[in-house]
């Protein structure tokens, strides 16, 4: 949490820009346990069934998230929430789960469950620290 609110000061600030080291210690720190709770069952290699991860799109670490899938595009834009395929799949879940692009999917919420209102903050907030 400490890390994320250091890019958040850093994003603040336009004399400054989030490094890759310092991105890589949030994602670890904030964002890839609350992955690992939801995502990873279906995608993350060593979860997933067959070590396939559904749609391209592997949770796995920062390099692969950003990269994304192959369905949705681009994993993370820096700066811009609203043009990050993790951003927008997982804030569908609390703005319209019955849609095919929510992730989790509604079928599969009892044993992947939908990120918090707070959870889904935290990685807009993640994606936006410049």
């Amino acid at each position: 949490m400490r890390t994320l609110a250091l890019l958040a000061l850093l994003s603040a600030s336009s004399a400054f820009a989030a490094s890759e080291a310092d991105r890589e210690k949030a994602f670890k720190a904030d964002i890839a346990p609350l992955l690992e709770k939801s995502c990873a069952n279906c995608h993350d290699p060593k979860k997933a069934k067959n070590g396939k991860v559904k749609s391209g799109f592997n949770s796995s670490s920062l390099a692969d998230v950003i990269k994304g899938g192959t369905d949705d595009g681009v994993g993370i834009t820096w700066g811009d929430a609203s043009k990050s395929s993790l951003y927008k799949s997982v804030n569908m879940a609390l703005t319209d789960p019955e849609h095919d692009d929510a992730m989790p999917p509604k079928k599969s919420q009892e044993k992947n469950p939908p990120l918090t209102k707070e959870q889904v903050a935290k990685i807009k907030a993640f994606i936006e620290a410049k």
